[in-house]
């Protein structure tokens, strides 16, 4: 999905969230801490598919943080910062900005181009990105970085309808890439837009989930290598049914998630099961549906469709992996306190 637009994810399939496993190493106080994320791609039956929804736990290393004298529009200069900010955009290798303090702090914009120390951008600031704030620049995620050019993480390739697909919402419909062997148009990531067409450049956004179909019998483990999200997160919830990730590398729980503020334009909207807002969780062959009940017999608090008076406040949004959220009133901004909260 776009970085910073009011639109979210929205899945209208079963998906499933996959296990992972994460190991930290600390640098310097300058840098983010980096570390490794095991993203598990679920084995199938040989002829039956098993879905895999996995997220993203880890960004890339920041290529340059600042501090912006000018902000607004599409744009945003740091004085102080070397003539192109050492980097050099292209359509291999896409990057974004971060805003990390101030009103916005965890909105993120691609960027379109850098001349000289000014760095347009594709989308609009937020109106609250003030001069001032600061931004860290960070290349993106993609098909290739993830899984490899050639797909050295081992997904089985092929054609479209015998390779592994790797699946991605765009609001409207899903693109649908996998590894092909042969045929006309040449071998590597392809879509089912195009077999000919290279999309091992194709950026993965920190809030993009992406489910893998497989039908091998085997798991495949993805490993990814890099820097831990600090810093709050602010994702994008629309009306209607959205999926959004754990940004961290560390798990979350509903109370800690900060979802719920008690403010339905800022957070879910409680209630009832039926008027609530609702937030779903894969529990391995279903969902555990949850909601932040406001009144009546039970108590007030996080609740599951299992019980109006079980606390669920502890429920685990684990690392690297997606929930669902119903939304019934407008859209708002979910702002993701950092997880875990000190490095």
């Amino acid at each position: 999905m776009k970085l910073s637009t009011p639109n979210s994810i929205i899945l209208a399939a079963s998906i499933l969230v996959a296990a992972s496993s994460i190991s930290l190493s600390q640098t310097t106080a300058t840098t983010d801490p980096v570390g490794f994320v095991t993203m598990n791609v679920a084995a199938g039956t040989g002829t039956n598919a098993a879905l895999s929804f996995n997220a993203l736990g880890l960004t890339q290393t920041v290529e340059y943080q600042g501090s912006a004298e000018t902000a607004g529009g599409t744009s945003l200069i740091d004085n102080e910062a070397p003539s192109g900010y050492g980097i050099v955009v292209s359509a291999s290798a896409p990057y974004f900005v971060e805003i990390s303090s101030g009103a916005a702090a965890g909105t993120t914009y691609d960027i379109l181009s850098v001349v000289g120390m000014q760095i347009n951008l594709v989308q609009s600031l937020a109106g609250s990105v003030a001069a001032g704030d600061t931004f860290k620049i960070r290349k993106h995620w993609t098909l290739g970085t993830i899984f490899g050019p050639t797909n050295s993480a081992g997904l089985t390739g092929g054609t479209l309808t015998t390779a592994d697909s790797i699946s991605i919402y765009t609001g409207a419909g899903y693109n649908i890439y996998y590894y092909k062997t042969s045929g006309l148009g040449g071998t590597g990531w392809r879509s089912t837009a195009s077999t000919s067409v290279d999309e091992q450049h194709r950026p993965i956004y920190p809030d993009d989930g992406f489910v893998i179909s497989r039908k091998a019998a085997t798991v495949v483990p993805v490993v990814l290598a890099g820097a831990v999200k600090t810093g709050q997160s602010s994702y994008p919830i629309s009306t209607g049914l959205n999926i959004v990730t754990n940004p961290y590398a560390a798990p979350m729980t509903l109370a800690t998630s900060g979802i719920y503020t008690g403010n339905s334009s800022t957070g879910l909207l409680g209630g009832t099961l039926t008027t609530a807002d609702q937030l779903l969780l894969w529990n391995g062959i279903g969902y555990n549906t949850y909601y932040y009940k406001t009144s009546g017999l039970g108590g007030t608090g996080w609740r599951s469709t299992a019980s109006t008076s079980v606390d669920e406040s502890a429920a685990s949004i684990p690392v690297g992996s997606a929930v669902l959220v119903v939304r019934k009133n407008a859209a708002f901004n979910w702002v993701i306190p950092q997880h875990p909260t000190t490095l």
